[in-house]
């Protein structure tokens, strides 16, 4: 007996799925970054990581895509991400563009670079800054002192001691009176004047007073201002949505937002009640679902209503991103993937039942096909890349694949539409994420004379789903 379990113990550790503090895995190891000394978030299905002085990339399965050359490096936008050197004597940095394949693509001549954003960066070059396209030539030569990325069409630019907002070609769409000035965020932009905060509209009128020690700028139809010392949201007229009585506070997020009372932290919505009341060392905006929170020096992840997804046992946590989450664990990090519990999981046959029946998690708003025939046939396939996505389907309630890991062979299955039910429906349930969620599955739906092809993308957290009705008989 004793064997037994050391051998089940042993194949537990090497699948990544043993978590000595509880006996319910609610994660796995996706991989492990022993290798690096650290390593960012992901986004856009890359993570920066470093060793030493040098930094490059890895993708979701934790396998170096970018080699570690370089000493400045950020995200990838737009197809292109900073890359860089630092003269570690004179402590000088130049950096440029590289691609996706890790080659300069725009040479590193700049000081400073930003990201790229609506096929434009800001770059510094020996004091000022200025605007190049994506093939390194200069829309806007140098000419200002601080500047920030276009944001629909565009962007804060600081000429002198002052703020102003230009266009892409230049000319300024706000003059420069500001100390200081925020891109526009729902057709408000932050700004500040005579030391005090508040919100221009398009036509450079002040839309909200300028009356706030600190703002930010609107996100889901609020904004945080600082009125003596607090934190509190209003709306777009300037009205107090949220009284200013808490401490810190992040933007809000997903409908919720984490904000600090005292020394403890909890959640609110957007009429200011508490989700979840203060109660954590430490509280960060929900991210994929997931709610990071610190709580007897430890981190672990909540659901909204307040129940761990993943139990507080972390040395260091981030917050999930690509379905990942960097996690420290005594002498262990990586990335993690949450693993919902099974119970949570209602994946039965039953026919004719409403997909809400099998499954409980949320269900994308979907496609629907109009068929010609009342009898069909559906294709099943990966979608451009092999990864490994391991997917079940649903016909009516009814499970016609289980578990079937996705290739380029496509699998085949006759389908006959069935007028006693409200809506028709196929379900896409996915067992994993593959090497690069999500999981992304190819449906080719056949019937009479047409053909066509819904590409359904799930996760952990959500199904996908194609509603089928019959097309009105032609005349």
């Amino acid at each position: 007996m004793q064997k037994l379990w050391l051998l089940s113990l042993i194949i537990c550790c090497l699948s990544g799925i043993w978590n000595p503090s509880h006996s319910q895995a609610d994660y796995v190891w996706a991989f492990y970054t022993d290798q690096f000394d650290s390593a960012n978030d992901f986004y856009d299905n890359r993570a920066i990581v470093s060793k030493g002085r040098k930094k490059g990339f890895i993708d979701t399965t934790g396998q170096v895509i970018v080699a570690l050359n370089y000493h400045v490096i950020d995200a990838y936008t737009e197809d292109l991400a900073t890359g860089g050197f630092i003269d570690w004597q004179k402590m000088t940095s130049k950096s440029g563009y590289i691609n996706r394949a890790g080659r300069f693509v725009i040479q590193p001549i700049y000081d400073v670079t930003s990201p790229f954003q609506e096929g434009l960066a800001c770059v510094k070059l020996d004091t000022l800054w200025g605007f190049i396209n994506s093939t390194g030539d200069w829309v806007l030569p140098p000419q200002f002192q601080s500047a920030n990325v276009f944001r629909k069409g565009m962007a804060a630019v600081k000429l002198g001691d002052f703020w102003g907002i230009i266009k892409a070609d230049g000319i300024y769409h706000i003059p420069l009176e500001y100390e200081y000035l925020l891109n526009y965020s729902e057709d408000l932009a932050c700004a500040k004047k005579n030391g005090l905060w508040g919100f221009i509209d398009k036509q450079g009128n002040a839309k909200i007073p300028f009356r706030y020690k600190s703002a930010s700028s609107f996100r889901e139809g609020l904004a945080k201002v600082e009125i003596d010392g607090k934190f509190g949201f209003i709306d777009h007229s300037g009205n107090v949505v949220i009284d200013p009585k808490f401490d810190l506070a992040f933007d809000f997020d997903q409908g919720y937002a984490a904000v600090r009372q005292g020394s403890l932290w909890g959640y609110i919505d957007k009429k200011g009640n508490w989700l979840l009341e203060a109660q954590y060392q430490e509280a960060y905006n929900f991210s994929e679902g997931l709610g990071r929170v610190k709580i007897n020096g430890k981190y672990g992840f909540i659901r909204y209503d307040g129940s761990y997804a993943i139990e507080p046992v972390f040395d260091r946590a981030n917050d999930f991103h690509c379905e990942l989450a960097g996690a420290k664990l005594g002498q262990t990090k990586g990335f993690i993937r949450y693993v919902p519990p099974i119970e949570k999981e209602l994946v039965i046959d039953k026919k004719q039942a409403k997909p809400e029946e099998l499954t409980k998690r949320n269900i994308r708003e979907g496609t629907t096909i109009l068929l010609p025939d009342t009898e069909f046939s559906i294709k099943v396939y990966d979608h451009k890349k092999i990864d490994g996505d391991i997917i079940s389907l649903a016909y009516n309630g009814s499970w016609i694949l289980r578990e079937h890991e996705l290739s380029a062979e496509r699998e085949a299955r006759w389908l006959q539409f069935d007028p006693n039910m409200d809506k028709n429906y196929l379900l896409l349930h996915a067992k994993n994420l593959g090497r690069e969620p999500p999981n992304t599955v190819a449906i080719l739906v056949e019937s009479a004379n047409q053909r066509i092809e819904v590409i359904l993308n799930a996760d952990l957290y959500q199904c996908d789903i194609i509603y089928f009705k019959l097309a009105e008989p032609k005349n």
